[in-house]
Protein backbone atom coordinates (compact mmCIF):
# COMPACT_ATOMS: atom_id res chain seq x y z
CA UNK A 1 0.00 0.00 0.00
CA UNK A 2 1.37 3.56 -0.79
CA UNK A 3 2.45 5.47 2.52
CA UNK A 4 1.96 8.98 3.65
CA UNK A 5 4.40 10.81 1.63
CA UNK A 6 4.01 14.05 4.38
CA UNK A 7 5.89 12.39 6.65
CA UNK A 8 7.82 9.89 4.19
CA UNK A 9 5.93 7.03 5.31
CA UNK A 10 5.05 3.52 3.88
CA UNK A 11 2.15 0.84 5.41
CA UNK A 12 3.36 -2.26 4.57
CA UNK A 13 0.94 -5.02 3.88
CA UNK A 14 1.38 -8.78 3.85
CA UNK A 15 -1.03 -11.52 3.28
CA UNK A 16 -4.11 -9.42 2.10
CA UNK A 17 -4.27 -7.90 5.80
CA UNK A 18 -3.50 -4.28 6.45
CA UNK A 19 -0.55 -4.30 8.46
CA UNK A 20 0.61 -1.92 11.58
CA UNK A 21 4.00 -1.60 10.35
CA UNK A 22 5.04 1.68 9.17
CA UNK A 23 8.27 2.31 7.52
CA UNK A 24 9.62 5.64 7.83
CA UNK A 25 12.78 6.62 5.49
CA UNK A 26 15.39 8.83 5.90
CA UNK A 27 15.06 11.50 3.56
CA UNK A 28 11.31 11.44 4.32
CA UNK A 29 12.25 12.14 8.02
CA UNK A 30 14.52 15.15 7.46
CA UNK A 31 11.97 16.71 5.24
CA UNK A 32 9.28 15.89 7.76
CA UNK A 33 10.98 17.68 10.59
CA UNK A 34 12.27 20.58 8.32
CA UNK A 35 8.67 21.25 7.51
CA UNK A 36 7.89 21.16 11.24
CA UNK A 37 10.48 23.63 12.19
CA UNK A 38 9.12 25.70 9.09
CA UNK A 39 5.61 25.43 10.40
CA UNK A 40 6.87 26.10 13.93
CA UNK A 41 9.90 28.40 14.39
CA UNK A 42 9.70 28.09 18.34
CA UNK A 43 11.31 24.40 18.39
CA UNK A 44 14.59 26.06 17.27
CA UNK A 45 14.82 28.59 20.13
CA UNK A 46 16.06 26.56 22.98
CA UNK A 47 18.99 25.30 20.83
CA UNK A 48 19.80 29.05 19.12
CA UNK A 49 20.23 30.47 22.60
CA UNK A 50 21.98 27.63 23.77
CA UNK A 51 24.22 27.43 20.72
CA UNK A 52 24.83 31.40 21.73
CA UNK A 53 25.92 29.60 25.57
CA UNK A 54 28.23 27.36 24.24
CA UNK A 55 30.26 29.73 21.87
CA UNK A 56 30.83 31.89 25.21
CA UNK A 57 31.97 29.11 27.01
CA UNK A 58 34.17 27.83 24.12
CA UNK A 59 35.47 31.67 23.98
CA UNK A 60 36.18 31.68 27.84
CA UNK A 61 37.87 28.11 27.87
CA UNK A 62 40.11 29.72 24.81
CA UNK A 63 41.19 32.95 27.24
CA UNK A 64 40.96 31.70 30.76
CA UNK A 65 44.51 30.29 32.46
CA UNK A 66 43.32 26.89 32.78
CA UNK A 67 43.64 24.39 30.42
CA UNK A 68 41.69 23.04 27.40
CA UNK A 69 42.28 21.46 23.96
CA UNK A 70 40.19 21.11 20.78
CA UNK A 71 37.89 18.48 20.33
CA UNK A 72 38.81 15.09 19.07
CA UNK A 73 36.32 15.02 15.95
CA UNK A 74 38.16 18.06 14.53
CA UNK A 75 41.28 16.99 14.02
CA UNK A 76 39.53 14.37 11.81
CA UNK A 77 39.45 15.00 7.93
CA UNK A 78 35.65 13.44 7.91
CA UNK A 79 33.89 11.87 11.15
CA UNK A 80 30.72 11.49 12.31
CA UNK A 81 30.17 12.96 15.67
CA UNK A 82 26.60 12.12 17.14
CA UNK A 83 25.58 11.88 20.52
CA UNK A 84 22.39 9.82 22.39
CA UNK A 85 20.84 13.24 23.26
CA UNK A 86 20.80 15.87 20.45
CA UNK A 87 23.87 18.97 21.21
CA UNK A 88 26.25 20.37 19.34
CA UNK A 89 29.91 19.74 19.01
CA UNK A 90 31.86 22.76 21.43
CA UNK A 91 35.44 23.32 19.57
CA UNK A 92 37.31 23.05 22.54
CA UNK A 93 36.95 20.72 25.31
CA UNK A 94 37.99 20.56 29.14
CA UNK A 95 39.52 17.51 30.32
CA UNK A 96 39.33 16.38 33.85
CA UNK A 97 42.73 16.12 34.55
CA UNK A 98 42.83 20.02 33.81
CA UNK A 99 41.38 20.39 37.12
CA UNK A 100 43.98 18.52 39.50
CA UNK A 101 45.44 20.88 42.16
CA UNK A 102 43.36 23.48 40.85
CA UNK A 103 42.56 26.90 43.69
CA UNK A 104 39.37 26.33 45.36
CA UNK A 105 37.96 29.50 43.45
CA UNK A 106 39.75 28.48 39.97
CA UNK A 107 38.10 24.79 40.49
CA UNK A 108 34.75 26.12 41.37
CA UNK A 109 34.53 28.24 38.08
CA UNK A 110 36.24 25.09 35.97
CA UNK A 111 33.43 22.54 37.07
CA UNK A 112 30.37 25.42 37.09
CA UNK A 113 31.68 25.95 33.58
CA UNK A 114 31.52 22.28 32.37
CA UNK A 115 28.30 21.73 34.30
CA UNK A 116 26.95 24.84 32.91
CA UNK A 117 26.45 23.15 29.45
CA UNK A 118 25.20 20.07 29.58
CA UNK A 119 22.82 21.40 32.04
CA UNK A 120 21.30 24.02 29.24
CA UNK A 121 21.77 21.47 26.49
CA UNK A 122 19.54 18.99 28.56
CA UNK A 123 16.65 21.62 29.37
CA UNK A 124 17.07 22.70 25.47
CA UNK A 125 16.62 19.10 24.28
CA UNK A 126 13.65 18.46 26.55
CA UNK A 127 11.70 21.66 25.77
CA UNK A 128 12.17 20.95 21.68
CA UNK A 129 10.84 17.53 22.31
CA UNK A 130 7.96 18.02 24.54
CA UNK A 131 6.86 20.79 22.60
CA UNK A 132 7.29 18.55 19.50
CA UNK A 133 5.28 15.62 21.08
CA UNK A 134 2.78 17.88 22.45
CA UNK A 135 3.49 16.06 25.71
CA UNK A 136 2.92 17.03 29.56
CA UNK A 137 6.46 16.43 30.67
CA UNK A 138 7.04 17.30 34.25
CA UNK A 139 10.11 18.11 36.42
CA UNK A 140 10.74 14.44 36.83
CA UNK A 141 11.07 13.87 33.33
CA UNK A 142 13.14 16.27 32.95
CA UNK A 143 15.72 15.17 35.46
CA UNK A 144 16.09 11.79 34.06
CA UNK A 145 16.56 13.77 30.53
CA UNK A 146 19.34 16.28 31.97
CA UNK A 147 20.89 12.97 34.09
CA UNK A 148 21.51 11.28 30.61
CA UNK A 149 23.36 14.47 29.14
CA UNK A 150 25.46 14.61 32.08
CA UNK A 151 26.04 10.27 31.60
CA UNK A 152 26.82 11.07 28.08
CA UNK A 153 28.90 14.18 28.26
CA UNK A 154 31.08 12.22 30.87
CA UNK A 155 33.57 10.34 28.43
CA UNK A 156 34.75 13.45 27.58
CA UNK A 157 35.53 14.79 30.19
CA UNK A 158 37.38 12.00 31.48
CA UNK A 159 39.82 12.21 28.39
CA UNK A 160 37.89 10.53 25.82
CA UNK A 161 37.68 7.14 24.26
CA UNK A 162 39.56 6.61 20.88
CA UNK A 163 41.07 3.32 19.41
CA UNK A 164 43.56 3.30 16.45
CA UNK A 165 42.29 0.28 14.57
CA UNK A 166 44.63 -1.31 11.72
CA UNK A 167 42.76 -4.04 10.64
CA UNK A 168 39.63 -3.21 8.33
CA UNK A 169 37.86 -6.27 9.14
CA UNK A 170 37.71 -5.38 12.78
CA UNK A 171 36.90 -2.06 12.15
CA UNK A 172 34.13 -2.03 10.40
CA UNK A 173 32.90 -4.77 12.85
CA UNK A 174 33.32 -2.35 15.41
CA UNK A 175 31.47 0.12 13.24
CA UNK A 176 28.42 -2.39 12.88
CA UNK A 177 28.30 -2.72 16.29
CA UNK A 178 28.31 1.54 17.50
CA UNK A 179 25.87 2.27 14.74
CA UNK A 180 23.31 -1.25 16.34
CA UNK A 181 23.59 0.57 19.60
CA UNK A 182 22.67 4.13 18.70
CA UNK A 183 20.08 2.84 16.52
CA UNK A 184 18.65 1.05 19.45
CA UNK A 185 19.09 4.41 22.00
CA UNK A 186 17.80 6.45 19.11
CA UNK A 187 14.19 6.75 21.32
CA UNK A 188 15.59 6.89 24.36
CA UNK A 189 15.13 10.58 24.71
CA UNK A 190 11.63 11.29 23.78
CA UNK A 191 10.68 8.21 26.21
CA UNK A 192 12.39 9.87 28.95
CA UNK A 193 10.88 13.00 28.38
CA UNK A 194 7.24 11.06 28.16
CA UNK A 195 8.02 10.02 31.55
CA UNK A 196 9.46 6.83 31.13
CA UNK A 197 12.15 5.53 33.97
CA UNK A 198 15.61 4.95 32.73
CA UNK A 199 15.40 1.07 32.63
CA UNK A 200 11.70 1.47 30.76
CA UNK A 201 12.82 3.58 28.42
CA UNK A 202 16.09 1.56 27.32
CA UNK A 203 13.56 -1.45 26.77
CA UNK A 204 10.99 0.57 24.79
CA UNK A 205 13.59 2.01 22.61
CA UNK A 206 15.39 -1.57 21.92
CA UNK A 207 11.98 -2.56 21.04
CA UNK A 208 10.89 0.34 19.41
CA UNK A 209 13.69 0.80 16.54
CA UNK A 210 13.00 -2.68 15.32
CA UNK A 211 12.20 -2.08 12.22
CA UNK A 212 13.50 0.96 11.40
CA UNK A 213 17.05 0.03 11.82
CA UNK A 214 18.13 1.54 8.29
CA UNK A 215 15.80 4.38 8.37
CA UNK A 216 17.69 5.22 12.24
CA UNK A 217 21.17 4.72 10.89
CA UNK A 218 20.76 6.92 7.88
CA UNK A 219 19.64 9.47 10.48
CA UNK A 220 22.85 9.00 13.12
CA UNK A 221 25.26 9.62 10.20
CA UNK A 222 23.71 12.44 8.57
CA UNK A 223 23.14 13.84 11.43
CA UNK A 224 26.77 12.81 12.89
CA UNK A 225 28.05 14.35 9.37
CA UNK A 226 26.04 17.95 9.71
CA UNK A 227 27.59 17.96 13.38
CA UNK A 228 30.82 17.84 12.67
CA UNK A 229 30.67 19.80 9.26
CA UNK A 230 29.26 22.96 11.40
CA UNK A 231 31.76 22.53 13.71
CA UNK A 232 34.65 23.04 11.59
CA UNK A 233 33.11 26.18 10.76
CA UNK A 234 36.19 28.50 12.36
CA UNK A 235 34.56 31.12 15.43
CA UNK A 236 31.14 30.29 15.13
CA UNK A 237 31.38 26.67 14.95
CA UNK A 238 29.56 25.51 18.71
CA UNK A 239 27.07 28.00 17.61
CA UNK A 240 25.84 26.98 14.32
CA UNK A 241 25.93 22.98 14.94
CA UNK A 242 23.77 23.39 18.42
CA UNK A 243 21.36 25.71 16.39
CA UNK A 244 21.49 24.25 13.60
CA UNK A 245 21.70 20.67 14.24
CA UNK A 246 20.72 20.00 17.18
CA UNK A 247 16.91 21.25 16.52
CA UNK A 248 17.24 18.99 13.71
CA UNK A 249 18.08 16.06 15.92
CA UNK A 250 15.43 16.74 18.63
CA UNK A 251 12.63 16.76 15.78
CA UNK A 252 13.72 14.04 13.80
CA UNK A 253 13.58 11.72 17.16
CA UNK A 254 10.39 13.27 17.95
CA UNK A 255 8.99 12.66 14.31
CA UNK A 256 10.01 9.20 14.42
CA UNK A 257 9.06 8.44 17.62
CA UNK A 258 5.29 10.03 17.38
CA UNK A 259 5.25 7.73 14.16
CA UNK A 260 5.90 4.84 16.19
CA UNK A 261 2.82 5.73 19.17
CA UNK A 262 0.71 6.12 16.10
CA UNK A 263 1.25 2.88 15.01
CA UNK A 264 1.09 1.00 18.41
CA UNK A 265 -2.43 3.22 18.85
CA UNK A 266 -3.79 1.92 15.29
CA UNK A 267 -3.49 -1.78 16.37
CA UNK A 268 -7.03 -2.85 17.30
CA UNK A 269 -7.49 -5.35 20.21
CA UNK A 270 -8.93 -8.25 18.40
CA UNK A 271 -6.00 -8.18 16.03
CA UNK A 272 -3.23 -8.04 18.87
CA UNK A 273 -5.61 -11.03 20.77
CA UNK A 274 -5.67 -13.00 17.44
CA UNK A 275 -1.88 -12.33 16.83
CA UNK A 276 -1.43 -13.94 20.02
CA UNK A 277 -3.74 -16.41 19.78
CA UNK A 278 -2.05 -18.03 16.70
CA UNK A 279 1.62 -17.48 17.97
CA UNK A 280 0.49 -19.65 20.93
CA UNK A 281 -0.79 -22.25 18.53
CA UNK A 282 2.03 -22.11 16.34
CA UNK A 283 3.91 -23.41 19.45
Amino acid sequence: MPGNEADGSETVSSLGHPSSTTRLSTLGVFKSTLGCIRRDPVLAVPFVVVGMLVAFVDWLRQHDSIPAVATDALGQSVSVTYSVFPQGTTRTVRHVGALIDLETRYLLWAVGLEVLVPLAVGIAGWVTITRVLDAHSGPRALSRYIALAAIVSMPELLGGFSMDITDFLIGLLLLAVGLFVLTRLFLLPALLVTGSGFVTALRQSYHRSQGQGMTIVGLIIGIGLAYWGLATVPVASGFLSTAVVAPIHAVAIGTVFSTGSRETMSIPDDHIESGDTRSDESQ
